[in-house]
């Protein structure tokens, strides 16, 4: 699969934005304010989960080790803008939630300032993902 890269605007407020981008390994979403990126999370791996948890930054952006993801996880990749929705909510303090949906399912939510955000196919917190 080439590399994808979608940027989805939120809906109620210019300034942010959701960036997802698959890079043929990985994939892993941003939340923009103003283009610079507040929150960050991993989604899934394409390529086999390595066994440690050793990050290599000449890698590219980082597989999440097997001992972070919940077991008998398998994701079907994006093949297409279809596949991803981001759905836009404010927080009671003002600050732009936003979940994102793979195939119509809940995968992850970014908040401003979460770096990592969140995602429900982790099975304990990370340096790329916190358990939802």
């Amino acid at each position: 699969m080439p590399p994808f890269s979608l940027n989805i605007p939120c809906a109620f407020d210019k300034a942010y934005a959701v960036n997802i981008e698959d890079d043929g390994r990985v994939a892993y979403a941003y939340l923009t304010f103003y283009g610079d990126v507040v929150s960050d999370v991993w989604l899934y791996n394409r390529l086999p989960a390595p066994v440690d948890a050793f990050f290599n930054a000449e890698d590219g952006q980082p597989l999440n080790p097997d001992e972070y993801i919940k077991p008998g996880i398998t994701v079907k990749p994006i093949a297409a803008e279809a596949d991803i929705t981001c759905e836009w909510d404010e927080s009671k303090d003002g600050d732009v939630e936003v979940a994102i949906l793979l195939h119509g399912k809940f995968i992850a939510e970014l908040l401003p300032g979460a770096k990592p955000g969140s995602s429900v196919l982790v099975a304990k917190d990370g340096p790329l993902a916190l358990v939802y």
